[in-house]
């Protein structure tokens, strides 16, 4: 069972908020393929993804593809 921090879920909240207005920026309908990519390295889950916590701050580094629908 995954179990999620404040930290970690505000810090997953902070990392998508940037792909959502960047999505926005360039006309894309969705961002797909979204993938945790912490010190560039994939972890790829339907259900989880990769958090970080240190002495000052939570880290959760995300990447994906942009997409617009015909």
């Amino acid at each position: 069972m995954l179990v999620l921090t404040s930290t970690s879920r505000t810090a997953s909240f902070a990392a998508t908020a940037p792909a959502q207005a960047r999505a926005k920026e360039l006309g894309a309908d969705a961002v797909v393929n979204i993938v945790s990519n912490y010190k560039n390295v994939e972890m790829s889950s339907e259900t989880e993804f990769e958090c970080h916590d240190g002495a000052m701050m939570t880290g959760v580094a995300l990447k994906g593809d942009f997409v617009k629908f015909k």
